[in-house]
């Protein structure tokens, strides 16, 4: 496996800087804010894999919206190639917890979703699909449905809906997380793979610490509710991530130090639900 490489005297692909949200709800008759995200920042280089965890509610995947421009903050910005960030573009694409397929499209009419929303003509967005739907895995299974495949197969046609509008940045909001665990390996392993082969920068939120270490480069841990990034830590394990990397004495060490500051963010996280 050809690991891209990072070159840290370049300008980040995706800064997130210090980036504030609160959210309302109605309480009785008053209107009561909630933090969500306290000055979050956060440089991401081209071509890195980059995982978050963090407590439950500490606002990841709100995060990933902000950066997708789905959500507005209410402070802070995001920028891509030193670009602010208004709204969503084809310059990144996010891959969903639960697939977010259409179970009335085949796979192939599911991954041409996206381009046909840009426009592109028929025969240029099928190809396309079909080279995506072969690179994960995925070629004779074009004219079937959702409810024909498992859930790791799923998934990777969520991948391949991704990659077929060639983002530059892939969100990847909890993707394993509804597959069972040895789906869930072999989806690592293929994801790295393509990863490798494309060279994609990836910002990967999950709540499991073995997979954000096997996965990342970089591990960010975000504290409770309201979020903030309160370490990150260098994955300084080799390429390629095989099973035997997850034996090695360093890839316990850098889980046993995540997994410190992670349990003192439940911990406090527990004291705030109990306290609220």
């Amino acid at each position: 496996m050809t690991v891209p490489t990072v070159d840290a005297a370049t300008p980040p692909k995706l800064a997130v800087e210090n980036i504030q949200k609160t959210f309302f709800k109605s309480v009785k008759d008053d209107v009561v804010g909630i933090p969500v995200l306290n000055g979050v920042s956060l440089s991401v280089s081209q071509g890195e894999f980059v995982s978050v965890i963090g407590p439950s509610g500490c606002g990841k995947s709100t995060l990933l919206r902000i950066i997708d421009g789905l959500i507005q903050p209410e402070g802070g910005r995001v920028l891509v190639d030193g670009r602010i960030v208004s709204g969503p573009g084809s310059d990144r694409a996010v891959v969903f917890q639960y697939f977010g397929l259409y179970p009335w499209r085949s796979v192939l009419r599911n991954v041409e979703f996206g381009l046909e929303l840009k426009g592109v003509p028929a025969k240029e967005r099928q190809e396309i699909a079909l080279e995506n739907i072969a690179q994960v895995g995925l070629r004779g299974f074009e004219n079937h449905y959702p409810h024909e495949l498992s859930g790791g197969m799923r998934q990777r046609v969520g991948f391949a809906r991704a990659l077929s509008l060639d983002p530059q940045i892939i969100l990847m909001d909890e993707p394993f997380s509804s597959v069972d665990e040895q789906t869930r390996e072999l989806l690592q392993e293929q994801l790295l793979e393509l990863w490798s082969a494309t060279r994609k920068t990836i910002l990967f939120i999950t709540h499991s610490i073995d997979e954000a270490v096997y996965m990342a480069n970089r591990v960010v841990v975000m504290g409770a509710r309201p979020g903030r990034i309160v370490e990150e830590i260098t994955v300084d394990l080799p390429h390629p991530r095989t099973s035997e990397v997850r034996a090695l004495p360093r890839f316990g060490e850098i889980r046993a130090h995540a997994w410190e500051i992670l349990k003192k963010g439940i911990r406090e996280s527990a004291e705030l639900n109990a306290a609220a």
